[in-house]
């Protein structure tokens, strides 16, 4: 199996950071979260949407949901993916809104930028990894002005109840009674306020947990096991429908 990357994966609570270099191309593929993405190589990386040409780019921010694909072999990248129910979250898919994929202006997160390649080439911590990804994002969001709606109560509360019963197989409808909204209402501001239906929200969440585990050394066995899949093989295909790579084909550092 070909490498699409070799590197560290670092999650915390709404995003994660992906560091290393990078390998074969991704296939297209969607994802619920923001995208960041840093070239530290002086060429850049490609990026393209489907019947569109590959563009290059040093820094790019791709909206939630958009189709896309990924090209930057051999090259020190780092992605970062944001939430977008965060507030954080939530202004950088405005950024990222209206074109699906827009450059960034590389100059402006320089020194952030230095401190979490330098962070990972000193095999840092993941706590001092993630903390450097997180500054890049504040640094981000605070940089435009853009001022983003922030998140339905009743939205932001069903999402920490699916969080703390992930676990489990719980229906839409008691999440629903739980936010006082009949579940028609409750399925629309869901879509409304998340972007996503209420069934692959809860596998987005899944494969949350899944990933985690297997940056933290699981095998895809366990790694699906913690996710709640049925085996492996469903939690790869799940997860390259969403990254464009089955896990496996990353080499973990």
């Amino acid at each position: 199996m070909k490498t699409t990357g070799t590197g560290r994966i670092v999650l915390w609570r709404g995003g994660s950071l992906w560091i290393g270099r990078a390998g074969e191309p991704t296939d297209f593929h969607s994802h619920h979260a923001v995208q960041i993405t840093f070239s530290f190589s002086e060429d850049g990386v490609r990026f393209r949407r489907p019947n569109g040409p590959w563009n290059i780019y040093k820094a790019a921010i791709i909206a939630a949901h958009q189709v896309h694909a990924f090209e930057a072999r051999g090259k020190f990248v780092a992605m970062i993916f944001v939430e977008p129910e965060s507030r954080e979250g939530r202004v950088l898919h405005q950024i990222g809104l209206e074109e699906g994929i827009s450059s960034l202006t590389h100059n402006t997160l320089a020194h952030e930028l230095a401190a979490l390649a330098a962070s990972y080439k000193e095999g840092a911590l993941d706590s001092e990894l993630a903390a450097s990804a997180r500054f890049v994002i504040t640094k981000l969001a605070a940089t435009n002005m853009i001022s983003a709606v922030s998140l339905d109560k009743r939205i932001e509360y069903a999402v920490e109840l699916l969080r703390e019963n992930i676990g489990e197989t719980v229906p839409l409808a008691k999440i629903a009674d739980a936010t006082c909204l009949s579940a028609e209402r409750f399925r629309h501001l869901f879509i409304e306020q998340t972007g996503m239906r209420f069934r692959p929200y809860v596998l987005w969440l899944r494969i949350e947990i899944a990933l985690t585990a297997f940056a933290s050394g699981a095998n895809l066995t366990e790694a699906a096991q913690a996710g709640g899949f049925a085996d492996s093989a469903h939690f790869s295909r799940t997860f390259k429908r969403m990254f464009g790579i089955v896990p496996s084909s990353f080499q973990r550092e």
